[in-house]
């Protein structure tokens, strides 16, 4: 996988994958709080699709008009960027395999969701490559935040 890194505005990439999730679904409520103006040199394209992926599953696992929360905080050399939702959850020991290739989640409240379960193994590795760092806080029943840093420079 190659990285392509160039100077962009994190904050509009991240509306603009806002605006394409909410394409896919109009009645989830997802608010941004983002980091308008900071300058990030990365490969656009590649994290855009680690926060379409993120969103998209934050969308596939949540009840339909559920919110879904996107912060962006700048920290002293990254961007910290956190996908909230209100959704299934997962279980601790599933957690631990998550972003592991084609590692999928054995549950009866999943079994009809699609997928090949190589997104989040393909997200963890563009984070990576990023130098930066991802990962995942859930808990059953309430739902989950996905994280992940971008460095700055």
């Amino acid at each position: 996988m190659q990285i392509d890194k160039q100077p962009f505005i994190f904050g509009d990439l991240l509306r603009e994958s806002i605006e394409e999730a909410r394409l896919t679904d109009l009645t989830y409520n997802i608010t941004l709080n983002a980091c308008d103006k900071v300058v990030v040199r990365a490969d656009k394209d590649k994290i855009a699709s680690v926060i379409t992926n993120l969103l998209g599953n934050a969308i596939k696992y949540s009840p339909k008009g559920t919110d879904i929360n996107v912060n962006c905080i700048l920290q002293q050399d990254d961007i910290l960027v956190t996908i909230e939702d209100t959704g299934i959850g997962i279980r601790s020991e599933d957690v631990e395999k998550l972003f592991d290739r084609y590692y999928r989640v054995q549950d009866s409240a999943v079994k009809t969701v699609s997928g090949f379960g190589i997104g989040l193994y393909l997200s963890a590795e563009i984070i990576k490559r990023h130098g930066g760092k991802i990962g995942v806080e859930s808990i059953p029943g309430l739902g989950s935040k996905f994280y992940f840093t971008v460095p700055i420079s």
